[in-house]
């Protein structure tokens, strides 16, 4: 026998059980930081529509109902759909997205994904609407990683960060968070004013959750950081930088590359999303060390079959 049966899980013991059952499927790292009752308050809000095949979880996504705030775009509205990282069975996707967007009723569901074979299977197979790109996915695999990190020019530093730092790095990061507009939402309210005590936080949040970060220094001011984190077999990179020279980006993005390897070897690739306004500035910077192309991340909407026009 090797039937699929599907359900939603909405509240109560069911979804208590089922959190549990994601709970044990997390890495023993995980679970030594974070207990089982955090875990569960992340998904207060959440159901979730489960695959199982012969009684054994084959699938799973996660739907949560829209904030207040969250939909600026009125043609973004919908409940909001994340299936499990490590699904890759186009008809079972496509399954849990139309069941998820039967209910969430009429407004649907919206969803982003990468360009992949897969995924445009998937929206074939559902008939979801592209709604707009969101991001643009640059890649390269270790074997594209430069060999060696080209050394910056007019007087450019590459350094890499770890707490604890000194008072005079601290304060040339401060300003430079500061004057790259970069938010500080650690209190109750967003600022873009940083001050060494919400800085220091931030590194020593980042550098004990596993994070590598660069800087790129010039002319004695912070001008670009560098940091990535891991996601399933990715290292995905996020750069800042605020009038800095193309040369030194390019170093920066070389040295972090340079120290995944020990830090982590199962990675397979390293990845980079860049928003359109980056493009023009980054795109060049990637391509000199390795990366290349690889399309848009979209933003899908699926409302159930039949559903009058909004």
């Amino acid at each position: 026998m090797n039937s699929l049966e599907f359900s939603v899980i909405r509240d109560g013991a069911a979804k208590d059980a089922f959190i549990d059952e994601l709970y044990a499927t997390t890495e023993a790292s995980f679970r030594d930081e974070v207990p089982p009752e955090e875990f569960g308050e992340r998904f207060s809000d959440t159901r979730f529509v489960v695959a199982r095949r012969d009684a054994k979880l084959a699938g799973w996504l996660s739907l949560r109902p829209p904030t207040e705030g969250d939909n600026k775009r009125a043609a973004d509205r919908g409940w909001h759909a994340m299936p499990s990282h490590d699904l890759h069975d186009a008809e079972i996707l496509a399954r849990l997205f139309r069941l998820a967007a039967v209910e969430a009723g009429s407004e649907g569901i919206i969803w982003h994904s990468r360009k992949t074979a897969l995924n445009q299977q998937v929206v074939e197979m559902t008939g979801a609407t592209a709604l707009r790109d969101l991001f643009r996915t640059w890649q390269a695999s270790p074997k594209r990683w430069p060999a060696a990190i080209a050394k910056p020019k007019d007087g450019a530093v590459v350094y890499a960060v770890q707490a604890t730092l000194p008072e005079n790095l601290l304060a040339k990061f401060v300003d430079f968070l500061t004057r790259a507009g970069i938010s500080d939402c650690s209190g109750e309210t967003c600022s873009t004013t940083w001050d060494a005590d919400s800085v220091a936080q931030r590194i020593a949040d980042w550098d004990e959750g596993g994070l590598l970060m660069q800087w790129l220094e010039h002319h004695d001011l912070v001008v670009a950081e560098a940091y990535a984190f891991v996601w399933s077999d990715e290292m995905m990179i996020h750069i800042t930088e605020h009038h800095a020279p193309s040369c030194g980006l390019i170093a920066l993005v070389a040295a972090l590359l340079q120290r995944i390897p020990a830090a982590y070897p199962d990675i397979r690739v390293a990845t980079v999303e860049l928003q359109e306004d980056e493009r023009a500035r980054f795109e060049p910077v990637l391509a000199s060390c390795g990366f290349e192309d690889k399309g848009a991340r979209t933003l899908y909407h699926l409302r159930p079959q039949g559903t009058p026009a909004l």
